[in-house]
């Protein structure tokens, strides 16, 4: 009795220091979760710097079709802007942006002949003076100045050429018909591919600071359309003869060593390369049944059919970002419709004729506020909006295509390799070949 009387005192008093006890938890369970609660609220309410970031601007330039001629034009996003109005006929060909705005070479006829120049922010730069013909295939930039490939004619022969910040450097002397359709400056060194008519028939080739290196032996038609330099490989995208049926290859080479992308048993072309990591890309076409092109891109070799092969189209320039692969050409429709393909989805452009057009190069940026505006080019080697480090455009790393990246986490990290690529270029379809109309490079258009 003793022990229970003793005991039962003592559990009188525990009840209500419990009860204080149970309280004093109650109301600290209730604070941590309400401490919780905020504290998950505030997690789900990520940093504005730490959200993704928006997708890439799309640059694209090409042709609208107005009435009788056609206007050279380029596209933001979808949006058009023409850059001629349309009184004789004009096309851009290539493109590339910088901080210092949108650059865009092409031509522009003037009655009589095409005058190659370029366009900076909607101005026409003319580089040559009209009295012969004369072409821009592709521009580039690297520090403050401006490269632009393309040729000449000086009434008997057509020069391949460039032009720095609008001073021309002859690649050719005129002895044969050349032309130059893509260029690269990668550090203090300038390449530039195209291809030299021996007399019988087009050598495909490419220039380094003006000298010349030869990728085909002379004994069957062959062109170099596109170019990509890396730390330690060069390589080129074009076309070359077969040797069995006479139909067109499309090939590349890596450092001189061709690569064939079809077996000659339909004609085919390659119009650009790029490389992301150790992939390598080509954009271009093959006859289907002998009947039109199609437009296709090879991946490390392996075709990947962009449409559904029922119409005629063209793939003119890729560029790799993010993993994302974006197409520029063209695909008839009743009529040339101007579009893109990203990851093989067809995407529709503004056409303000509403006559149709088409796209011949491609340049991606990656779109930031202004206080994120770090330009992912190279400072050190002065490469702006080419020296894609880390990034493709129709290439990057070392790459110049017509694209320019700014910083992003989303950027591409497969390889720490630096690339230049040539802003994607396309034959304007116009050809300057005054003493011959054939073996001249084939449209593609």
């Amino acid at each position: 009795m003793i022990n229970n009387k003793s005991s039962h005192p003592q559990s009188l008093l525990e009840k209500p220091i419990l009860r204080r006890f149970a309280f004093l938890l109650i109301i600290v369970s209730i604070g941590l979760s309400s401490c919780s609660e905020e504290q998950g609220l505030e997690q789900s309410q990520v940093p504005e710097d730490q959200t993704q970031p928006p997708d890439p601007d799309v640059y694209l330039a090409g042709t609208t079709v107005d009435g009788i001629h056609s206007k050279a034009t380029y596209w933001v996003n979808g949006n058009a802007v023409t850059l001629t109005d349309g009184s004789n006929a004009a096309e851009a060909v290539s493109i590339v942006v910088s901080p210092e705005g949108v650059f865009v070479a092409g031509y522009e006829n003037n009655g009589s002949y095409p005058v190659a120049k370029y366009w900076k922010n909607g101005i026409a730069v003319p580089l040559t003076d009209g009295t012969a013909p004369a072409m821009a295939n592709a521009i580039t930039l690297s520090g403050n100045d401006v490269y632009v490939a393309g040729y000449e004619s000086n009434s008997t022969r057509i020069i391949a050429k460039y032009w720095k910040n609008g001073k021309a450097v002859s690649l050719t002397d005129g002895t044969n018909d050349a032309h130059a359709y893509a260029i690269v400056a990668a550090g203090n060194d300038v390449y530039v591919a195209g291809d030299e008519y021996n007399g019988l028939h087009y050598i495909a080739k490419y220039w380094k600071n003006g000298e010349s290196i030869l990728l085909t032996d002379g004994s069957k038609d062959a062109h170099a359309y596109s170019l990509v330099v890396t730390e330690t490989d060069v390589y080129v995208a074009g076309s070359e003869k077969s040797g069995i049926n006479g139909n067109i290859v499309a090939d590349y080479w890596k450092n001189g060593t061709v690569v064939h992308l079809t077996d000659g048993s339909n004609n085919a072309r390659s119009n650009d390369i790029t490389v992301s990591g150790t992939d390598v890309f080509v954009a271009g076409a093959e006859l289907k049944d002998g009947n039109f092109f199609v437009a296709k891109y090879w991946k490390n070799g392996e075709v990947i059919d962009i449409t559904d092969n029922s119409n005629y189209s063209m793939a003119n320039a890729i560029v790799v970002q993010d993993h994302d692969i974006y197409v520029a050409g063209k695909e008839l429709q009743g009529s040339p419709v101007a579009l893109y393909w990203k990851n093989g989805s067809e995407t529709h452009i503004e056409d303000p004729s509403h006559s149709g057009g088409w796209t011949n190069s491609v340049f991606v940026s990656e779109n930031y506020s202004q206080d994120q505006q770090k330009i992912r080019t190279t400072s050190s080697l002065n490469e702006t909006g080419a020296i894609l480090a880390g990034l493709r455009s129709s290439s990057q790393l070392f790459t110049f295509h017509s694209k320019h990246v700014k910083n992003t986490s989303k950027r591409n990290s497969t390889t720490k390799t630096k690339t230049y690529t040539s802003p994607r270029t396309r034959s304007s379809g116009m050809s300057l070949n005054i003493s011959r109309n054939t073996s001249s490079r084939p449209s593609r258009k």
